[in-house]
């Protein structure tokens, strides 16, 4: 959106306070532009479902205000753009949710993208194992075509959009705070990657800090862009769950990893498969639930690999697994690594095709360490 004028009457629409993203939402589908909302009467204002005495005098009175949610030229400045939800670039499936946002501020460059976007969510306090889940299965539904969303949180969040970087895939980070506020501080670098070839999004303008309540209203976002929901590890009380059960009132399909029965991490996920989510183990029961869906995508030719290809600590562990297929004890037992360490390298090798994972968790080279073939 280029056009001052238009940019300014969103931005109008989307500073009145108190009339509820429903019915916001509802002005936009009835009257198509915030022109024709601002000139129309009350008496047609009125018809539109959701409002109440107290919410249509709060519209009267913004619309005397004439406030605007925040300033174009501080988003010029700053780099930041605004997406309308007549824009092209606006997610077409968010379209069609209720309360959908009316603008969205974006850092990255929007464009259509009629690619299936999956979210993959979580709990800020997993295990190293549901990291690991996280960021394997983005990796592969990334390559496969899919945009991965979430939510740029500690935990889950984190490692999906890893996994969908490494995967040179494009990925979405939805906020509960303004898209200039880098939040949660320690994902500041990852922060930076997203905008290369994905988008960080938020309905808060920019300036605004995180609050509690931001999260479960930005969670309907999250779900709303999405085609499903994949859960990878979450407590009864987590945050995922909101974004699963919107997910389901928006008519989304909801994934769920099982986890372990006696886990507190399991809980919110097996609660879900009981209620119906889809039982996954593996990236390819959803890549096949979507196929469809799918760009169809040219074979790769094979690629000879040398040892250059390798850091040093991969090529160590390639030594340890070029023979019997062995388990992750066994080797902790061997090595000086730390378990997180080995992890991390296990799962580098196995997102490159390079290993073949047994059942018991075991580990071997699909190479010979010497040759690279």
């Amino acid at each position: 959106m280029t056009d001052l004028a238009e940019r300014s009457s969103w931005l109008r629409l989307a500073g009145i306070k108190g009339i509820g993203e429903t019915v916001r939402c509802g002005l936009i589908k009835e009257f198509k532009t915030p022109e024709r909302i601002f000139r129309a009467s009350i008496s047609d204002i009125s018809q539109v479902p959701g409002w109440t005495a107290e919410s249509l005098e709060k519209f009267r009175n913004g619309l005397k205000e004439g406030k605007l949610l925040c300033q174009p030229e501080t988003l010029e400045a700053e780099g930041i753009n605004i997406i309308s939800f007549n824009d092209p670039e606006y997610p077409e499936s968010l379209r069609h949710i209720p309360d959908a946002p009316v603008v969205l501020f974006a850092l990255g460059k929007p464009e259509i993208d009629a690619r299936p976007h999956l979210a993959v969510v979580g709990a800020r306090k997993g295990s190293q194992q549901g990291y690991d889940i996280a960021r394997e299965f983005s990796y592969e539904l990334s390559k496969a075509g899919f945009v991965i969303v979430s939510g740029l949180a500690l935990g889950i969040d984190t490692f999906a959009h890893k996994g969908a970087l490494e995967a040179s895939g494009k990925t979405v980070a939805v906020l509960g705070c303004g898209v200039d506020v880098v939040y949660p501080p320690s994902n500041h670098r990852i922060r930076e990657k997203i905008p290369e070839k994905g988008l960080i999004v938020s309905e808060f303008p920019p300036g605004t800090e995180p609050r509690p309540w931001h999260f479960p209203i930005r969670n309907r976002i999250i779900s709303g862009m999405s085609v499903g929901i994949l859960v990878v590890e979450a407590s009864s009380q987590s945050g995922s769950l909101i974004t699963a059960r919107l997910g389901i009132d928006q008519d989304r399909d909801v994934f769920a990893i099982p986890g372990g029965i006696r886990s507190k991490l399991s809980e919110g996920t097996l609660a879900l498969i009981n209620e119906g989510a889809c039982m996954v183990t593996s990236p390819d029961e959803i890549i096949n639930h979507y196929r469809h869906l799918l760009p169809v995508k040219n074979e790769e030719p094979e690629k000879n690999l040398s040892l250059e290809d390798f850091t040093p600590d991969e090529l160590e562990l390639l030594e340890m697994l070029a023979g019997e297929p062995t388990g992750v004890e066994d080797l902790l037992s061997k090595m000086t690594w730390e378990r997180e360490k080995l992890f991390s390298v296990l799962l580098n090798l196995e997102i490159r095709d390079i290993l073949i994972k047994y059942p018991g968790n075991l580990f071997q080279s699909k190479i010979n360490r010497h040759t690279g073939r």
